[in-house]
């Protein structure tokens, strides 16, 4: 482990006494002083209480109905522009100006697209842009690298990875400035603020266009997966919350990064650190974590109290101000070992706050991380001999708010001879950055095709069979029993499970349920659907695929019987023992049940509900009666499917997979016990109390398992599952991720029986 010991900050003699927080070059030691006080006081630079200490800043984080976000975090808009943004800026912005329920609402609409493993996709095109810039100063031997490479590259990349025109990333950036972005625009005078506002409306009108744009047209992209999530029921949002999700993550996705890069590099490259910080992957990865402790970009978040409460002496009042110091937390000596050095190869057992934590920790925490991993290895790659021209003591700060940042910083390298003269395009494979990212983008398949049949099932259920388009000349996709397609209306894409018979090819068969106080699809298809009907379908996609077993017992309730039909067939095919239970208000209102007492003599049971004195089935009953390994499929309205949930979390003999309707309620997990987890890497067994989370006992042993929210949303501790059951808790890994178990959030999610085995250490 290299230690260092960073420079003396500047003296305070000079300024007034009482007066903290004014020089941003003693912001660490103004922040040490704060907390060595007993009480927490009031900063009028911050605006509230300073929060200082790690345990106080997790108190607050750990308690959003107290300590609330919307309205500080985000300020309100100015009295004067609201008329002007009413209706074409949403108000509240990023998800930071979110509470819940809204907040965990509109996160999980996005949260599944920035899992690390997910957004790696991304990284040879980042690597690609990181080239582009540096091929455009390298011959310079020496540059401001904040503005000629730590800024443009993440603005370009969050441009493209959001859906927008990667061209326009320097017009994007400039719209933000009113934001407090930190773009600036060359060659061109103050813009004023008539400009600005102009500018906010210009860029969400853009937004706006290439959201309906994507509506029809997806590509590899945020803003269409966001129509994805949408699609599958998984997130219920209007239009106006989904432009809400794209410019606070444009300008969050470049300037928190931008600035982590140039105090970075000062640091490393002062203290000699740098060839050291960059000889590898891991140390590359271990720099960064250790880079985020020491100073990140984020000072630190307000909070507005709804709640009285106290905190150490203090009372706080409703609508008093508090602001968590992020920096001081990950500088308290109470749980970093000597926090103000800067150790290469630090351990931690507790996460830093370099990126927050919590409900509202930075939800482009694992796509930064990956940009800065590239941005050094690129670095070290082209510019040998890297070293630091501005002198560090004269580099200049942002005055102390919210974000820390650096004005700018010189560097120069030694120009290698491969790159002193005109450089051919046989040294590097070299791609326009537009033509690159558009290769990213790779639309989603449709299929155009044809409505065949339609018969009308009972009065609110209408069967349809279409076929491909015969211009395609080819069979539709194959796929298997529990499998869903996508079915484009006027009101977007709408899914419906696959009814049919997974051999034919020719024809795929749904059945769509008109909903009343649905949002307009089913009651389209049912008023204007007729034989020969062009309609643009997607699929099949599956998320609900029938395992291999012995023992089968399968729950439909209402509609929810379409997954399952085909699935009976192919447990019948497979000679295992199965059950049905189907579930309804009235054989009147329940699809197929003639049809499969017919083809399954003596598996099916109808319940009918008018037939049965309005009772309810005995869920409970039937479960426990289930032998060990019996597979259990669910699917059916939420009361049905959170009932059936509860009863097998109390039954580990049995394994549930389940699809919804439409998005998961709260769920009430089982409550925590003690579990052992065995490392098999390692060969090492840990045993997780019920008062530890998983996370905390891996990295309280050395696992060194990175993490941001500590609250199973943003998917960067993902650990591999090898033997065991998770309880997943988490809001990032889709039902098909959940249903496999060989993924987990250790930060949150538990085992459900008495052992896990994870491919660790």
């Amino acid at each position: 482990m290299t230690t260092i010991i960073p420079p003396p900050t500047l003296s305070t003699t000079n300024l007034e006494p009482g007066c903290p927080f004014t020089n941003p070059r003693n912001l660490h030691s103004d922040l040490a002083h704060t907390r060595t006080q007993p009480s927490i006081e009031f900063s009028p630079i911050l605006n509230g209480y300073i929060i200082s200490r790690y345990d106080d800043i997790l108190r607050v984080l750990d308690n959003p109905s107290v300590f609330a976000s919307r309205g500080v975090t985000v300020p309100d808009f100015p009295d004067p522009v609201k008329p002007i943004f009413a209706s074409r800026v949403p108000e509240g912005g990023t998800l930071l100006g979110w509470d819940n329920p809204d907040h965990d609402r509109l996160r999980a609409s996005v949260a599944g697209f920035f899992i690390p493993r997910k957004l790696a996709r991304f990284q040879p095109l980042m690597a690609q842009l990181a080239h582009e810039l540096i091929d455009g100063f390298v011959r310079e031997a020496e540059v401001e690298i904040k503005s000629r490479f730590a800024l443009p590259l993440p603005l370009k990349m969050i441009t493209a990875i959001t859906g927008l025109d990667p061209a326009r990333w320097r017009w994007i950036g400039r719209c933000l400035s009113l934001f407090g972005g930190i773009t600036e625009v060359e060659g061109e005078e103050e813009l004023s603020i008539e400009h600005k506002v102009q500018d906010v409306l210009d860029l969400h009108d853009y937004v706006a266009r290439i959201i309906q744009e994507r509506k029809h047209d997806r590509r590899d992209d945020l803003i269409s997966h966001i129509w994805d999530v949408r699609d599958s029921g998984a997130v219920t949002m209007t239009d106006f919350e989904h432009l809400a999700m794209i410019p606070g993550l444009l300008l969050a996705g470049h300037e928190t990064t931008t600035s982590v890069l140039t105090m970075g590099l000062s640091h490393l490259l002062h203290h000699g650190l740098w060839e050291e910080a960059t000889a590898g992957e891991a140390s590359i990865a271990g720099a960064i974590e250790e880079l985020l402790r020491y100073e990140s970009a984020i000072t630190g978040m307000p909070r507005v109290v709804k709640e009285p409460t106290t905190l150490g002496d203090r009372t706080l009042n409703v609508g008093d101000r508090v602001f968590l110091a992020y920096s001081s937390g990950s500088r308290d000596d109470a749980v970093f070992e000597c926090p103000a050095q800067l150790q290469l190869g630090r351990k931690f057992p507790k996460q830093h706050l370099g990126f927050g934590r919590g409900m509202h920790a930075c939800l482009g925490a694992p796509l930064a991380r990956l940009l800065l991993k590239t941005e050094m290895m690129v670095l070290r790659e082209r510019l040998p001999g890297l070293r630091l021209v501005t002198p560090y003591e004269e580099i200049r700060y942002e005055k102390v708010g919210a974000s820390r940042g650096v004005e700018g910083v010189v560097v120069a390298w030694d120009l290698p001879k491969s790159e002193s003269g005109p450089r051919g395009l046989g040294q590097r494979r070299v791609v326009s950055s537009s033509a690159t990212i558009a290769g990213k983008q790779k639309p989603v398949t449709t299929i155009p095709a044809v409505v065949k049949k339609l018969i009308h099932l009972t009065d609110e259920i209408l069967e349809v069979t279409i076929a491909a388009k015969s211009t395609t000349r080819t069979p539709l996709p194959s796929w298997q029993p529990g499998a869903h397609i996508d079915i484009l209306s006027p009101h977007g894409y709408r899914q419906y499970s696959l009814c049919s018979n997974p051999l034919d090819l020719n024809t795929w068969t749904v059945a769509i349920r008109k909903e009343g106080d649905g949002s307009g699809g089913s009651i389209w298809f049912h008023g204007n659907l007729a034989a020969g009907k062009e309609l643009t379908v997607r699929g099949p996609r599956n998320h609900f695929r029938l395992q291999s077993s012995q023992r089968y017992v399968f729950i439909a309730g209402g509609i929810g019987i379409t997954p399952i039909k085909p699935m009976l067939e192919e447990a019948k095919r497979r000679q295992a023992e199965y059950k049905l239970v189907y579930l309804g208000r009235s054989r009147r209102t329940m699809a197929y049940h003639t049809e499969l007492g017919r083809d399954h003599p003596g598996a099916v049971e109808i319940w009918a509900v008018d037939e049965n004195a309005n009772a309810r089935f005995d869920i409970p009953a039937l479960l426990a009666q289930q032998q060990e390994g019996t597979q259990v499929y669910c699917c059916g309205p939420e009361r049905l499917v959170l009932a059936v949930e509860d009863e097998c979390r109390r039954n580990p003999k049995i394994q549930l997979r389940v699809e919804r309707f439409h998005a998961a309620t709260t769920v009430t997990f089982l409550p925590n016990r003690s579990f052992d987890v065995a490392l098999r890497k390692s060969g090492r067994t840990l045993t997780v109390p019920a008062e530890k989370t998983l996370l905390g006992v891996l990295n309280e042993n050395g696992c060194g398992i990175m993490s941001t929210c500590s609250k199973g949303t943003c998917g960067t501790c993902e650990v591999r599952v090898l033997e065991g059951e998770p309880e997943h808790r988490d809001s990032v890994l889709s039902p098909e991720e959940r249903s496999e178990n060989t993924l987990m959030m250790p930060c949150v999610s538990r085992c459900l029986g008495e052992r896990l085995v994870l491919d660790l250490w």
